[in-house]
């Protein structure tokens, strides 16, 4: 990713809205996708129980919606994510976010993996489906098979989902994870993100999306004091 000329229309592009607060009012979910729409942003992210208010407000803009699915560690059944996956298509979700459980994998269940993944790619239908991998849950060899088996499913985006523990994911571990996907993968990164400076970091390190929490204080402000990295609830 080269440096943008026009900072704030070029990197709204770039940004996912994150509306993963839990105790979020409708009210409130239909104000930030009103502002997601006007800053110009890619998309917003939503629970499953708040697709339809987010469609509806979004209905006739550009702004894709995603539905996260397992969210926030992917240790729920696999039928339980494809029923979610069916429910939030029929609600109008435009893409998915899948959070994979890696517990399969220490359990050396591998093909039990793959088939929730594929599974979720079936009931999406054509809507594009990402893969999450919780930050700091899988080890280099346990991050390696799942890659693996992501491609094997059909899924082409790989996020990365910083925030769920005390330390702040930087470029450097979004690094690490993808000097093992194959040629094509696209990528995303999110995390409590508020700097532009962290979001411009991320996208220079190849990633195309970010979701943020404050996705008009990375296009409008970077002078904050050292953002503090808690756990990810927004």
């Amino acid at each position: 990713m080269s440096d943008f000329d026009d900072p704030v229309s070029e990197l709204a592009k770039h940004l996912d809205y994150t509306l993963l607060k839990p105790d979020a009012t409708l009210k409130e979910i239909r104000a930030r996708c009103q502002e997601a729409a006007e800053l110009g942003v890619y998309g917003v992210t939503v629970h499953s129980s708040r697709i339809v208010a987010a469609s509806m407000v979004l209905e006739e803009t550009s702004v894709k919606v995603t539905c996260v699915i397992g969210f926030p560690f992917g240790a729920m059944d696999s039928d339980v994510k494809r029923y979610e996956t069916e429910a939030a298509a029929d609600m109008g979700a435009q893409e998915f976010a899948i959070v994979v459980n890696p517990a399969m994998l220490k359990d050396g269940r591998p093909k039990v993996f793959f088939r929730e993944l594929r599974d979720v790619v079936e009931a999406a239908e054509v809507r594009p489906v990402k893969a999450v991998f919780c930050q700091g849950l899988f080890s280099e060899q346990e991050a390696k098979d799942a890659i693996e088996l992501v491609r094997e499913s059909g899924i082409r985006t790989i996020e990365l989902l910083g925030g769920v523990r005390p330390e702040p994911l930087i470029p450097e571990e979004f690094l690490k994870l993808k000097k093992h996907c194959p040629e094509g993968m696209q990528f995303k990164v999110t995390g409590p993100f508020v700097r532009q400076s962290e979001v411009l970091g991320f996208l220079k390190a190849g990633v195309h999306w970010v979701g943020t929490p404050e996705a008009r204080l990375v296009l409008e402000n970077d002078e904050l004091d050292e953002p503090e990295h808690t756990p990810f609830r927004t």
